[in-house]
């Protein structure tokens, strides 16, 4: 295993996202100590702690940068259900400052992502609520003004009751409950958001929410309703705790790898119809269809059960993709090309020990493009 870095004491409790700016440079993490920290790396000492402020007056969900031709802007969001802003100032030391706070959610915001640059200053988030929400930045210059432009029900949470008859109804509980059943407390839920990379396709953008393991595909369009043009995944499958769309670098169809509470990585690949500007929009959804081309189950614990993807994300080029898992391990999959066609297997495997075993080293559960 190749260290190439260690943040020691990086948090006071638990990290719950990191993530890299635009170049990799920087670094911000954020933590159930209500904190945010930003890290930058030097070539000779490594990371070194730049910035550290209180962000929130609860636990911080995740962080999120904003493409550097809008400045150094970051998008946290917190369990009490507030989305900021900051922007990182050029006086007075260089700190961070809180330029808008947006409190449409009902519940804890649980994951946000800004959409790429040719789209403008857009970020969107998705709450326990089960709805995603999508903010335009109305004035770039100051990053003080933001408008819900859409606001669309994913999956709400739920949780049973009975009514007056005595019959089981399904009821929205964005809060999680002592006792309740698995499979409707929001600590079974899974929230996530990726951005379609290509300005060709238009604003597409992948989301789940809740226990259900569906992943949903939203068009977002400044002429019409925003549409949910396709889902992926089973319905009766766990959680989705992961989901990452893949750089087109060309290709005629779309790769998304969504990570789930089950343990399982799985790649989709969806054919799009092609956009165009006279198409409104009826016919041209019938043509969205997925594809199921890979499923592994490699992220098992010590004990042979069952483990859960945390992350799953694409290279550059979308050719290598990487997961995380409970069983401590970062693991790389990619397609090779053979005469029936093209197979995703795995190609190796990082985590805490320094050899991996011969299973490690397989080809693990491929299926053909």
């Amino acid at each position: 295993m190749i260290q190439t870095g260690l943040l020691n004491n990086a948090h006071r409790d638990l990290v719950t996202c990191a993530a890299y700016d635009y170049y990799g440079q920087r670094l911000a993490t954020c933590s159930l100590d209500q904190r945010v920290c930003v890290w930058a790396l030097d070539d000779a000492q490594g990371w070194s702690l730049k910035d550290e402020w209180k962000a929130h007056d609860a636990p911080v969900a995740c962080v999120a940068w904003a493409h550097p031709e809008f400045g150094d802007v970051i998008a946290s969001a917190g369990f009490e259900g507030t989305v900021k802003i900051w922007e990182r100032s050029v006086q007075g030391g260089g700190g961070w400052e809180e330029k808008a706070a947006l409190v449409d959610a009902r519940a804890s915001v649980r994951q946000l992502e800004f959409a790429p640059n040719p789209f403008g200053l857009r970020l969107a988030c998705v709450s326990a609520d089960g709805w995603l929400r999508v903010y335009d930045c109305l004035e770039q210059n100051k990053l003080d003004a933001w408008l819900l432009a859409e606001r669309l029900e994913v999956n709400p949470l739920q949780q049973t009751a009975n009514n007056e008859e005595g019959a089981a109804v399904a009821i929205a509980s964005p809060a999680p409950k002592q006792n309740q059943p698995a499979g409707t407390r929001e600590a079974d839920g899974g929230w996530c958001i990726s951005w379609c990379k290509e300005r060709w396709w238009g604003a597409l953008l992948a989301c789940t929410s809740g226990p259900s393991g569906v992943a949903k595909i939203f068009r977002l369009s400044p002429s019409q309703s925003p549409q949910m043009v396709l889902q992926l995944g089973p319905s009766n499958s766990s959680a989705i705790s992961s989901v990452s769309w893949a750089p087109g670098c060309g290709r005629s169809y779309h790769l998304v790898a969504t990570g789930g509470r089950d343990g399982h990585v799985r790649i989709w690949k969806v054919t799009a119809p092609i956009p165009d500007e006279d198409d409104e929009g009826d016919e041209a959804d019938a043509k969205w269809e997925s594809t199921l081309v890979a499923d592994f189950d490699d992220h098992k614990t010590a004990a042979g059960g069952a483990g859960q993807v945390g992350k799953v994300e694409w290279n550059v080029t979308g050719t290598i993709l990487s997961s995380t898992g409970s069983d401590g391990f970062v693991r790389l999959w990619k397609a090779t090309t053979t005469s029936g066609g093209r197979i995703w297997r795995a190609k190796g495997s990082i985590g805490l020990e320094q050899r991996t075993s011969e299973k490690d080293k397989g080809n693990g559960n491929a299926m053909e493009e």
